[in-house]
């Protein structure tokens, strides 16, 4: 074949792929070109060939739960269960001088039953199938973090419920039952200079004696509540907002903070930080900064503690044509204040 009918055949050839298949830029080997140029000049790649996806996956931060770990947890009844009701009982009775045929004096004992209500909550998780597989094309397993989120949800709902209650049901919580003694003020604060600084708060100050007094004040209220029943080496839980636990580290000219302090007078108080304590991490559902001092137990009886029917109940899973969900849900009782003379509460820290 010779020069000629080479170019010819390579034409045809060229024409075919235009007009038949619409192929532009074909090379033409004979002359080390492009027949017609159709790309942009470019010197790079696409950016996902130079991306790199970090498999450890950071969540965004929540405020934490820790109404049970403060006050306890406990099982009370079942799903089943609308109505509880614990017996209380109050020994009674009088003396009288001792004589042979004398029938004076008398013991007896009077009971009553405080009840509470329940309170059922739930929520859905829902996955679509081809959403599950586009968040698993980019590594993520989409039904376990819908998972996850279904039960933090619950949780979050169950720590609020502990510590606020449910406004028209028998169920109290932790910081706003209405049996909870009333709540005493912080005394006033002195400045260096010996004037008042114009403020009872625990940041109007950062001498530890003057915060640590305010404990005191506590402590002595509780012994009086208590009649006695009430030592230096009881068991007691001090409850603080979060926003002030660095008032913990106030320390004096003897280089003594607020928590040796503590720690050396009552030796069985433990400190618990609670974000709800506080006006500023409750989430507008409180208004005051406030303490807690409480008597964990009374004669080996438990003074408070929070209350559940079941903590979770997963129902059954439905499949729907191309989409998948499952409930989730809770029972509570709230917070059971079964000693509520046993705590002290102190507004305005």
């Amino acid at each position: 074949m010779n020069q000629t009918t080479d170019a010819h055949l390579r034409s045809v050839t060229l024409e075919q792929l235009r007009r038949d298949f619409g192929v532009h830029g074909v090379m033409d080997r004979s002359s080390g070109a492009f027949d017609s140029a159709v790309t942009a000049p470019n010197s790079g790649i696409p950016s996902i060939f130079s991306t790199w996806t970090d498999p450890n996956i950071k969540r965004a931060i929540i405020t934490p739960i820790k109404s049970e770990e403060v006050y306890g947890q406990a099982q009370k009844g079942d799903w089943l269960t609308d109505t509880a009701q614990f017996p209380f009982v109050e020994l009674s009775g009088e003396t009288a001088s001792y004589g042979d045929y004398s029938q004076n004096g008398d013991s007896g004992a009077n009971a009553n039953w405080v009840q509470r209500q329940s309170f059922r909550f739930q929520t859905w998780t829902k996955w679509g199938e081809r959403e599950a597989e586009r968040m698993g094309a980019a590594r993520l397993d989409w039904v376990s973090q819908k998972n996850e989120a279904s039960i933090s949800v619950l949780n979050k709902a169950s720590n609020r419920i502990n510590l606020f209650g449910v406004e028209g049901l028998q169920l109290r919580g932790a910081l706003n039952d209405t049996a909870l003694p009333a709540a005493i003020q912080p005394s006033p604060k002195i400045a260096p200079s010996g004037t008042a600084t114009g403020g009872n708060d625990w940041m109007s100050t950062t001498d530890p004696v003057q915060v640590y007094n305010d404990i005191m004040k506590a402590f002595q209220q509780l012994s009086v509540q208590m009649g006695g029943n009430v030592t230096l080496e009881s068991p007691l839980t001090l409850v603080i907002p979060t926003e002030r636990q660095q008032c913990l580290l106030y320390t004096n000219q003897f280089r003594v903070s607020l928590r040796e302090l503590i720690q050396q007078n009552l030796p069985n108080l433990t400190i618990e930080t609670l974000p709800e304590a506080g006006s500023t991490l409750s989430g507008g559902l409180s208004k005051v900064t406030q303490m807690q001092l409480f008597l964990r137990e009374v004669d080996g009886q438990e003074t408070v503690t929070t209350a559940f029917t079941d903590k979770l109940r997963a129902h059954a899973v439905e499949r729907y044509s191309s989409y998948i969900r499952q409930k989730k849900s809770q029972g509570t009782w709230g917070t059971i204040w079964f000693y509520p003379i046993a705590c002290v509460t102190m507004v305005g820290i």
